[in-house]
């Protein structure tokens, strides 16, 4: 078995990318997803089993002096960062929120269990 992880290849969409004159950059972003930790959730419907996507998730924290919400997805060989906001939501704890952990590694660990 492999000790590869999907967080050894992250790719950054052009959407993420465009937006880096305001926020972070696609090598900013990588550090912040492998090294950095925040509130991991992912959004979750109490009423509706499977209405989202289990392996999409959203890091919200402040990296490089910045509030931001990393909304990510993982797959099996990588992880793919979608886009990047401010914090506009007033908050990921709701009950539509699944609190996944503190970091993208646990997203990762998430999924494979």
């Amino acid at each position: 078995m492999s000790d590869d992880s999907p967080l050894d290849d992250i790719e950054v969409t052009r959407t993420a990318r465009e937006k880096r004159t305001r926020y972070l950059t696609p090598a900013q972003l990588r550090t912040a997803l492998r090294e950095e930790s925040g509130y991991v959730c992912r959004k979750s419907s109490p009423a509706h089993e499977g209405l989202y996507d289990d392996s999409k998730f959203i890091l919200r924290g402040t990296f490089f002096d910045t509030g931001l919400d990393i909304v990510f997805t993982v797959e099996t060989d990588r992880v793919v960062v979608v886009t990047q906001m401010s914090q506009h939501s007033e908050s990921l704890r709701g009950r539509f929120y699944e609190r996944i952990g503190t970091t993208a590694a646990d997203a990762v660990a998430a999924l494979s269990d």
